[in-house]
């Protein structure tokens, strides 16, 4: 854990219009619990103790931090910032067992400890890509038929979510879920031209639904989603973060499905 070089104070500096302004150094406190590379490292430098001063080291003071930062990046400083690892963030400190909290804004390493949570920012970074949903027959589909859905918009159904403090997210496409609209629960299939598991069969007409196609038929309203595999990066080595999701599901999109009936004529 490294102490931070610098802190900020959130101020007006004008009618309306706040900043994150640099106010001070941080006295140099280099001693962060880690070892230099010539020895082993041989425990925390501070006593953790106290509650809640009990996350992480700087120096000789015990310090608690929020992680993940509450503040939005596009808030974020532009000055500061040694490494893409570090966020900017609240934290505070003291020296135990008689010393003053000191807290303050400013640029830290997460610690270990505190990457789930930083996980749980890293998956939120991720975003699945718009998408339509289709079937076929085209416009009219109808009882006992096969109808098939189709989904465009997966791309090569890879998706990479944003840096948070030293990990990054990144999404696999898995499947597609489908709710037909009909009652009869949702589905699964993988949505590839060369299989036929995105196809179902209508056991009713649609003609008594309430949503109305452009043609003021009765139509199912039939609704997608994709669901991806998470995986996680710390400083750009593969990490197992139990606790953190690891699917990601897209917003539901939908269509209007009518459904007719043949009618079968007897002579």
């Amino acid at each position: 854990m490294s102490s931070a070089p610098e802190c900020w104070e959130w101020v007006e500096v004008s009618p309306g219009r706040h900043e994150y302004v640099y106010v001070c150094e941080t006295p140099g406190e280099d001693d962060s619990g880690e070892d230099d590379g010539e020895g082993e490292w041989d425990g925390p430098t501070c006593d953790l103790s106290h509650e809640p001063y009990s996350e992480f080291c700087m120096g000789e003071r015990a310090c608690w931090a929020d992680i993940p930062s509450t503040i939005p990046e596009e808030n974020w400083p532009e000055r500061g910032r040694e490494s893409d690892s570090e966020i900017f963030t609240y934290y505070e400190c003291f020296l135990p067992p008689d010393g003053e909290p000191d807290g303050r804004f400013g640029w830290i390493d997460p610690y270990d400890e505190s990457l789930p949570d930083e996980g749980w920012a890293a998956w939120g970074k991720l975003q699945t890509p718009a998408f339509t949903l289709s079937f076929e027959p085209n416009e009219l589909t109808y009882v006992g038929a096969d109808t098939r859905f189709e989904v465009d918009g997966i791309g090569d159904g890879e998706i990479v979510g944003g840096q948070a403090g030293p990990l990054q997210a990144f999404g696999t496409f898995s499947h597609v879920e489908i709710d037909p609209g009909d009652s009869s629960g949702t589905f699964t299939c993988d949505n590839k031209p060369d299989t036929d598991d995105c196809e179902h069969v209508y056991l009713e007409t649609s003609h008594d639904q309430p949503a109305q196609d452009l043609d003021g038929r009765g139509a199912y309203t039939a609704q997608a989603r994709l669901v991806y595999d998470v995986t996680y990066t710390l400083r750009g080595e593969p990490i197992s973060l139990p606790g953190v999701p690891d699917t990601l599901e897209s917003p539901w999109n939908g269509t209007l499905v009518p459904v007719g009936e043949i009618q079968v004529l007897v002579q």
